[in-house]
């Protein structure tokens, strides 16, 4: 009885190292891409709202927020006062993440960018930088046709 209780001594103590290991993986992990200090998470804090776009002009879009990659699905309006993102997932929701409202005075120095194998425009947001995100050209034209027919005067033209 006295090595049985000892095993499951050791066996528990196993187990709680194994996820104090786990933890400082996924903490490590979530440090070297970048984690939230620059993504989705950064945009939240900066320019979060409490609704999605009311009217989409697109929705499932693939597009990158720091170093992460929001594949199939960002649904993105355009507002007067900004580019409107919110992330929709089947069955998942938001995962946790608000919509947000970037306003055109934040977008600064668009860059040439590779989204997949493609075209993309990579634009700086804030100043100070509060983050990177990299458009599809659909959308990146689509804001800078609004920006040409609005007269609104944000720096995307």
């Amino acid at each position: 009885m006295d090595f049985m209780y000892l095993m499951l001594i050791a066996e528990f103590g196993f187990l709680v190292l194994m996820g104090f290991a786990l933890w400082a993986v996924l903490g490590a992990l979530k440090r070297r891409s970048g984690g939230s200090s620059a993504g989705w998470s950064a945009l939240e804090t900066a320019w979060g709202v409490a609704d999605p776009p009311k009217d989409p002009i697109a929705t499932h879009v693939t597009l990158l927020v720091g170093k992460v990659l929001w594949r199939n699905c960002v649904a993105v309006g355009i507002d007067p006062r900004g580019l409107h993102l919110a992330v929709k997932v089947p069955i998942f929701g938001g995962f946790g993440k608000k919509p947000v409202r970037i306003p055109w005075d934040a977008f600064r120095d668009p860059e040439p960018a590779k989204l997949y194998a493609g075209d993309a425009t990579l634009w700086h947001l804030g100043s100070p930088e509060v983050a990177t995100i990299t458009l599809p050209p659909e959308i990146d034209n689509a804001i800078r046709a609004e920006s040409a027919v609005s007269g609104t005067g944000h720096p995307l033209r």
